[in-house]
């Protein structure tokens, strides 16, 4: 086998493995549209805020444990089944907190002081059709 032939045979060798095996091998339904995440990730930060806020009508302060909404909101769970990253700060007089929700096109922070929205933020990580901040 020349030299020549060798180059050849590696370079199909090459296409197939990086080229055509994926496309062969790539399943036809790949979990929810990047629109649906987002639409996902935003409301997942809506039922975190209202989860909170009747939090804190029963108990006088907002909590930092997910674990405490979930019972407040059965919908978020789904909404944390797209893998969302989810993070609660709750300030030290338990009267003020800030929740970060990301998807990986879309990332949401809002912050609360009492009753009264501080801070919110809305921020697209990957455009695509449908992914937009409200």
């Amino acid at each position: 086998m020349s030299q020549r032939q060798i180059l050849i045979l590696l370079g199909a060798l090459l296409l197939a493995v990086f080229v055509i095996l994926p496309l062969v091998t790539r399943s036809g339904d790949s979990g929810p549209s990047s629109a649906e995440k987002a639409a996902r990730t935003r409301e997942a930060v809506n039922l975190i805020d209202r989860a909170e806020r009747r939090y804190l009508a029963q108990h006088g302060r907002y909590t930092s444990h997910l674990a405490d909404l979930l019972p407040r909101s059965p919908r978020l769970v789904h909404d944390l089944a797209i893998v969302l990253d989810v993070e609660i700060d709750v300030g030290s007089d338990g009267r003020s907190y800030v929740a970060s929700v990301r998807s990986d096109v879309l990332s949401f922070v809002l912050a609360r002081s009492g009753e009264k929205v501080v801070a919110q933020s809305c921020l697209v990580l990957k455009r695509r059709s449908g992914v937009a901040c409200p």
